[in-house]
């Protein structure tokens, strides 16, 4: 009799992603997560005591693969526009893969708190703040304004195609935020001199 597969904790996060990009994080649980490792419910338990712990779990690895994907995706493109990569990287988030796109910008966040301590929970933040401190030539603090306004515009968009139907494409988006960004800079140039 061949020796039983141990189950590990990285397995039930691995499974629990899909379940949750799949069906919803709604359908995470022992059983779904079980059935699909062909295991009893008992490894499950043994990695995570509660079901808001498993869940908070696969949040933070579905967060943290969204984030490093995201970062793959503007890095992996030679192109210097970095907000078109990044628009569009979130684009095709929204609507390429809606139950994830749903965890991470309309669940309770498992503890994110603010607005811009969920933005900050996104480490690509830094790059594209280094990026737009070398671009535009301006303050941290000018840049974190301009990031957070522009994620809230775009945010703002995302939720209106999500929930709305709101029909726009990728294109009008883009010219979009980039066209408000162009203003914010242009505005916070002047403020600093």
């Amino acid at each position: 009799m061949p020796p039983k597969q141990k189950i590990t904790q990285q397995m039930i996060l691995e499974v629990g992603y899909d379940i949750a990009r799949i069906d919803g994080i709604e359908n995470v649980n022992s059983r779904n997560i079980a059935k699909l490792l062909s295991c009893s419910t008992q490894p499950v338990f043994s990695c995570f005591s509660t079901m808001d712990e498993l869940k908070k779990s696969v949040f933070d690895f579905a967060r943290k693969k969204i984030v490093n994907d995201g970062i793959e995706y503007v890095n992996s493109n030679k192109s210097l526009d970095f907000w078109n990569l990044s628009i569009r990287w979130y684009l095709k988030l929204l609507r390429n893969e809606p139950h994830l796109y749903k965890l991470i910008y309309f669940s309770n966040g498992y503890g994110n708190g603010t607005l811009n301590d969920f933005i900050s929970r996104y480490t690509s933040n830094d790059m594209v703040l280094s990026k737009m401190q070398t671009q535009y030539m301006l303050s941290l603090d000018a840049c974190k304004d301009i990031l957070f306004r522009s994620y809230v515009l775009l945010h703002g968009i995302g939720t209106l195609i999500f929930f709305n139907g709101l029909e726009i494409s990728d294109e009008e988006i883009v010219d979009m935020i980039k066209q408000t960004v162009s203003e914010m800079v242009l505005f916070a140039s002047k403020e600093s001199k």
